[in-house]
């Protein structure tokens, strides 16, 4: 039996949800699908020759860097494979992910302080949906990962995972950087320790959370980037490397910030982390809001707007999903409200790139303040996981018209010429490549295991 879209699911302290999806947006998502299926076969076909080739961002024109496994956006490759390959029962992604999961799996065992991105996002992902995989294996290689973090990145004087510089100084050199991205390399910690690992490793996860919120988090629940410690765990310095000033937020640092301590109430049940993600939620919600009317962020809160301070779609989508959990978590319409604000968005040009000659489903990300906007896989892997989230979490309603046409009892669309078959790919979604557009039918138009349908062409 497949785990676990829902077995995941039931994992969170869920309330009763009396909200049911936006008709619109449903549909803009499962466009939206299809336009990442579309560019991530293209990518797959023509960028990544092996499955030790992997993407970060994309240039300026839209075409993706290549990288090697040692990138920390490598794990995110596979990680969008496997979610692909729930959303479309595609054999396809699922031997895409097979392949590039093998091709991050040295991750495991390499210094590295994003251990997290490579190799959770790459085999946490598919156990977490439930992929036809060697559950054992799989397990072993984060636990493995996990085992490498806390050798190669723990400090117990500290209190914290190192982040930079290189671990070939080891965590008893100065300076002893953390910054706010590590955050999210918490969860192959905390997963492990639940799942086989060490239990005590939790101890070290929630004791970096909770050193990160002392030292990296504001009075205002905004963030720096970076803290440096010295080995005594007192502070030297703090800064924003990646944004405008020392003193200024990186949107995308604040993302990590919403989702990193989203994740680690799930994992621990502490009120104190739902706490944590609810205020740097509202930072990000509020600084986003004042800057744009579209919900998309630029780079930096407080620098000017100006071509120094590019948007960044990845800094949305990973509160999009972030906000999504916290609904699933407190029931609160807010945090659905501002996910789906921010959907609607990256589910339409300019920051869906349809129509453009990128690579990248996402336009105009950021690797930082003071680059030019460009594709970032960091964007599309948060992108895909929060539409998997809204379908999944968000009770779907069937719908009467599609495109403008009468759905009738049958569940076709009343519109003259016949198309088909259409396999449906995700119930209740069914796609054509030739129309280029999904179209919503009712539950009983198909099963779990999918069926077939014919859909009157447009």
């Amino acid at each position: 039996m497949k785990l676990s879209s829902l077995s995941w699911c039931a994992a969170l302290t869920a309330l009763p949800l009396a909200a049911h999806a936006d008709l619109a947006l449903q549909q803009q998502i499962a466009d939206s699908i299809g336009y990442a299926a579309d560019r991530w076969d293209y990518t797959a076909s023509n960028r990544l020759s092996d499955q030790e080739t992997f993407v970060n961002y994309t240039n300026t024109s839209g075409v993706w860097r290549t990288q090697n496994d040692s990138t920390w956006t490598s794990g995110f490759v596979p990680g969008i494979f496997w979610y692909l390959s729930d959303l479309s029962n595609d054999a396809i992604w699922a031997n895409r992910g097979a392949r590039w999961d093998q091709g991050v799996r040295s991750r495991a065992t390499a210094t590295d302080n994003d251990t997290g991105f490579q190799i959770y996002c790459a085999f946490g992902t598919a156990l977490m949906l439930g992929a036809d995989v060697d559950t054992s294996d799989y397990t072993s290689v984060i636990i493995q990962g996990a085992d490498t973090l806390i050798d190669e990145r723990w400090n117990s004087n500290i209190g914290a995972f190192r982040a930079w510089p290189a671990s070939d100084s080891t965590p008893n050199t100065e300076p002893f950087e953390v910054n706010i991205d590590m955050m999210m390399n918490m969860e192959i910690i905390l997963w492990a320790s639940q799942h086989g690992g060490n239990t005590a490793w939790a101890d070290a996860a929630i004791s970096h959370a909770d050193a990160s919120w002392e030292d990296l988090v504001r009075d205002d629940y905004s963030t720096f980037h970076v803290v440096d410690y010295n080995l005594d765990g007192s502070v030297d310095s703090k800064r924003t490397h990646q944004g405008w000033k020392t003193d200024s937020t990186w949107s995308r640092g604040q993302a990590w910030a919403v989702y990193g301590y989203t994740m680690l109430y799930r994992y621990t049940q502490l009120p104190r982390m739902l706490e944590r993600a609810e205020h740097t939620f509202d930072y990000f919600m509020t600084a986003t809001e004042a800057q744009v009317d579209d919900y998309v962020p630029y780079s930096d809160f407080d620098a000017p707007i100006d071509s120094e301070n590019p948007r960044d779609t990845s800094a949305a989508a990973i509160v999009a999903s972030a906000a999504l959990e916290l609904y699933q978590t407190t029931g609160e319409q807010k945090y659905l409200t501002a996910a789906e604000n921010m959907l609607n968005s990256l589910t339409q040009a300019p920051y869906l790139s349809i129509g453009t000659d990128y690579e990248s489903v996402l336009a105009k990300g950021s690797e930082k303040w003071g680059e030019p906007e460009v594709g970032a896989v960091t964007g599309d892997y948060y992108f895909i996981e929060a539409m998997w989230r809204y379908l999944n979490w968000i009770p779907q309603d069937s719908i009467d018209t599609w495109r403008g046409y009468n759905v009738g009892g049958n569940f076709w669309a009343m519109t003259g010429d016949f198309l088909g078959p259409l396999y449906i790919l995700q119930d209740p979604w069914v796609y054509s490549a030739d129309m280029q557009h999904w179209i919503y039918l009712p539950e009983d138009a198909s099963d779990a295991n999918g069926g077939w349908g014919f859909v009157p062409k447009p």
